[in-house]
């Protein structure tokens, strides 16, 4: 669960400033969900619209280092998912450093997942931002079947004396990757209410 193909697609219906991504991406809907919602009054989702899949389908945006730079950040947000036994989702965070083009902290959850159905579950990931340019990639994951909605993300910086849950990957990225055009400066629409 490391790559993340973003889905080009204009016929998609991602909430505002999120897009579509995952390794089976086609095989997923996401949108805007106004009937569900862990506080506010929407939440955005992933849903599996095939009989069968083996990969698994993301929402995710990124952004720029600018707010975090040199800091721990401990990332916040809220999954409520409905599947089976097989339905794993969760929450994650890539940090690529452009100054040592390299992915550096990375955390999928995929150590503590949620598994199946479950009501809006608190989710937390820390990780670390170099002083270097960097995107801030994240989002959520749905792998497997089911119905998976997220809600009211939200970012802070903590002491380092907090237990980081990423690992630094340090993996070189390919030469062709450069920071992408469309970057935020900071992360937007968190809660879905756009």
């Amino acid at each position: 669960m490391f790559a993340c193909e973003k889905n080009d697609s204009k016929k998609s219906t991602e909430p505002i400033s999120w897009f579509k991504a995952g390794n089976r991406y086609d095989n997923y809907e996401t949108g805007t969900d106004n009937q569900n919602a862990q506080r506010g009054q929407k939440s955005g989702y992933l849903e599996l619209v095939v009989d069968t899949t083996s990969g698994y389908g993301a929402l995710m945006q990124y952004c720029s280092e600018k707010n975090f730079k040199g800091k721990r950040v401990k990332m916040t947000g809220y999954i409520q998912s409905m599947g089976s036994d097989t339905t794993l989702t969760t929450m994650w965070v890539r940090v690529d450093d452009f100054d040592k083009r390299v992915t550096a902290d990375f955390d999928n959850m995929m150590y503590r997942p949620i598994i199946g159905a479950r009501f809006w579950t608190k989710c937390e990931i820390v990780f670390d931002v170099p002083e270097s340019p960097c995107v801030i990639n994240y989002g959520f994951i749905l792998e497997g079947g089911g119905k998976a909605w997220f809600d009211n993300v939200s970012f802070e910086i903590v002491s380092n004396s907090v237990f980081k849950t990423a690992y630094y990957l340090n993996i070189p990225f390919q030469d062709e990757y450069q920071i992408p055009k469309n970057l935020l400066e900071e992360p937007d629409n968190l809660d879905f209410e756009e």
